[in-house]
């Protein structure tokens, strides 16, 4: 099962440390490096993967024993034809059926970035393919301004695990 993990003081090496902690008993953050395209990982750890993300003070982290992505968003008006240019065909379908407003793009979005980052090869190779109908395992999480998806092999836990402030 996947690990999800989020904080709300924007320092993702922190939360890393904290949820290794949680889930491994780490002291401390081991040696990282990143892929060819820069997906980072534990080169000591090759069966611990992981995932972070941003966005403003928010971050979450992912921790699977198969690769992961992650995704935040804080949920903010863009340009109206963000989501026409962002989404694929379907995803702009369903953006509608949604209601076509702010919090349905960033569930879109969310979701598609934390494929993108899934795979390793990142948004640009990725920008307009449809996101593999099977195989994987999403889930999705909102919170009061903000939306985030993750994305691995292994099911999805059912919430975030938030670490409350001060916690390290």
């Amino acid at each position: 099962m996947i690990a999800l993990y989020g904080s709300r003081d924007g320092n993702p090496q922190k939360l890393l440390l904290w949820a290794l902690q949680q889930t491994h008993g780490f002291a401390a953050l081991p040696p990282l490096a990143r892929t060819p395209l820069g997906k980072p990982y534990f080169p000591q750890y090759p069966g611990l993967h992981f995932n972070l993300s941003h966005s403003g003070p928010l971050t979450v982290c992912a921790l699977s024993t198969l690769p992961v992505g992650v995704d935040i968003e804080q949920i903010r008006p863009r340009g109206a034809s963000l989501p026409r240019y962002a989404l694929t065909e379907g995803e702009y379908t369903t953006f509608q059926r949604m209601g076509g407003d702010w919090p349905a793009f960033y569930a879109l979005w969310t979701r598609r970035e934390a494929w993108c980052k899934y795979t390793g090869q990142g948004l640009k190779p990725q920008w307009k393919q449809d996101i593999p109908a099977t195989g994987l395992s999403f889930g999705a999480y909102c919170g009061e301004g903000w939306q985030a998806s993750v994305c691995g092999l292994e099911p999805p836990p059912e919430a975030i695990l938030w670490k409350e402030d001060g916690a390290l």
